[in-house]
This record gives structure tokens, C-alpha cells and sequence, in this order.
């Protein structure tokens, strides 16, 4: 028998995940992400993937950033296992650590990190950090 997961990307961002000029019907903001949460788990989700953009770009002008929108929706669910995604350059590896196991606590067990490698040169360039990834998709 084959144990299959599910899991939804959370729309942490206006526009939610798509890159397109077609207005989107999703939501940023918390209270719908935590309605979202909350539905995803009664219809049967495992997990729930926080994505991480730090600049207006693709029709994502307004963003939740993302490791604090797990932790904002731990309270409010009960076994959805809660994963944010980070880019290394953008965040030091030790506050990363520190904030995810205080995550993991609240959450009982269901924090988990997505580490990622990040394509939008903007969104390392305006912190002052040198990029390392070679490719773009946006610029």
C-alpha cells in the first residue's frame, strides 16, 4: 500500500505562487492563511510550505515572510506539519536554527525548514548580499 502525503503551498504572498497578469482570487493575509490552514486540515493535508520573497516582484507586492507565518499558524492548527522556506545568504544559519527549534517547541514537533536556493537577484542585492546562484528569473 503506498502512504501518500499531501501538502499545499501556502499564499504567503499576494498573488500566491503564480507568475502571471491574471488577477489571482487568493490572499496574503494571516487571517486567510490561517482559514486556509484550518481547512487544509480537516480535508485530510500533511503539510503546509511557507514560501519566502522579500521584494514586490512577479504580482507579489505585499508578502508574510515566511518563517514567521509558520509560527503565527502553529497556535491555530493542531497536525498540520508547518515548513518555511529560507535562502542561505539571507539569513544567518544560527538565528535560523534558534528561531526553528523555538518553532518546532510551540508547534509541538510539526516545525520543518525548506532551504532554498533563491533566483530573484533583487531580493539578495537590496539586503547587500552577494549572490552565489547563478541563474534568474526574474532580475
Amino acid at each position: 500500500m503506498v502512504d501518500i502525503k499531501f501538502a499545499y503551498w501556502v499564499p504567503n504572498v499576494s498573488g500566491g505562487l503564480v507568475v502571471s497578469k491574471i488577477p489571482q482570487r487568493t490572499d496574503w493575509t494571516f487571517d486567510y492563511n490561517a482559514q486556509l490552514a484550518q481547512t487544509a486540515e480537516q480535508v485530510g493535508f500533511d503539510y503546509a510550505l511557507a514560501q519566502a520573497r522579500f521584494i514586490a516582484s512577479y504580482g507579489a507586492e505585499y508578502q508574510l515572510e515566511a518563517l514567521t507565518t509558520v509560527a503565527a499558524l502553529a497556535p491555530v492548527t493542531e497536525r498540520l506539519k508547518l515548513i518555511a522556506a529560507v535562502h542561505p545568504g539571507l539569513w544567518h544559519p544560527g538565528v535560523v536554527a534558534k528561531m526553528g527549534a523555538t518553532i518546532d517547541f510551540i508547534s509541538k514537533g510539526r516545525f520543518a525548514l525548506n532551504v532554498v536556493s533563491g533566483w530573484f537577484k533583487g531580493e539578495f542585492t537590496i539586503y547587500g548580499e552577494p549572490r552565489k546562484v547563478k541563474h534568474d528569473i526574474c532580475n
